[in-house]
């Protein structure tokens, strides 16, 4: 199945080094919660989640999180949910230490 379509959001997380544990212990949090919290079905499926980790030339550490959901109402029930999550303000307090870029965009080409 395509995401054509689709809504997605993403974030490029550019941590200091000696910030990697702690990045990767907020992301196995954030992937449990959503797995709990997430529509799988309707207008605000989460179709596809992804977190890629890897290192630049400066040692940073790069995490790049996407999310893919059926319709913006997905991001949006997100946001919502997000302002209530046990973890927000830990995962807030790590990225202010972190350079951040993130978009939200329509999928135009997909595979499978």
């Amino acid at each position: 199945m395509t995401s054509n379509g689709k809504a997605q959001t993403w974030f490029t997380i550019v941590a200091p080094a000696e910030s990697e544990a702690e990045g990767d212990r907020l992301f196995k949090l954030h992937a449990e919660w959503m797995e709990k919290t997430h529509h799988r079905e309707g207008d605000k499926a989460l179709l596809h989640y992804n977190v890629a980790k890897h290192s630049d030339p400066d040692g940073h550490i790069i995490f790049v999180l996407t999310e893919v959901y059926e319709t913006v109402a997905g991001i949006e029930n997100h946001s919502k949910l997000w302002h209530d999550a046990d973890i927000s303000d830990e995962f807030t307090k790590f990225i202010s230490q972190c350079k951040v870029t993130s978009g939200t965009a329509t999928v135009i080409q997909s595979l499978w």
